[in-house]
């Protein structure tokens, strides 16, 4: 078995990347809120202009620095639809900020049939 992870910034494509993985008959995917390493060193720099801290307390969360983290728990053999269906969707993950995908080995699983 496999957890295949994706990480997007496009938000927008979440949706569309769920019901691609449901045609392909891939199910139980669980997406969520996720923030890169950029949101963590604009609140950690001690340096930032007050303006930049008056626009980001005024205007809310910078959408720049949101993305979903989308993983699914798969078997061996069905990793490269999962691949597939997500770059269906996504297009290239190679361009610049299109987003990673990536799977790791699982030992074991309770839950899942």
């Amino acid at each position: 078995m496999q957890a295949i992870f994706l990480v997007i910034k496009q938000l927008e494509l979440t949706d569309r990347i769920m019901s691609s993985l449901a045609e392909a008959g891939i199910h139980g995917a669980t997406a969520v809120e996720s923030a890169g390493m950029a949101k963590s060193i604009t609140r950690m720099n001690q340096n930032v202009a007050m303006v930049n801290l008056l626009r980001g307390i005024l205007s809310g969360e910078d959408e720049s620095h949101k993305s979903k983290t989308i993983f699914i728990i798969v078997k061996d053999e069905q990793v490269e639809d999962v691949k597939k269906a997500i770059t269906d969707v996504t297009g290239d993950l190679s361009k610049p900020n299109a987003g990673i995908m990536f799977g790791i080995p699982v030992s074991f699983t309770e839950g899942i049939s």
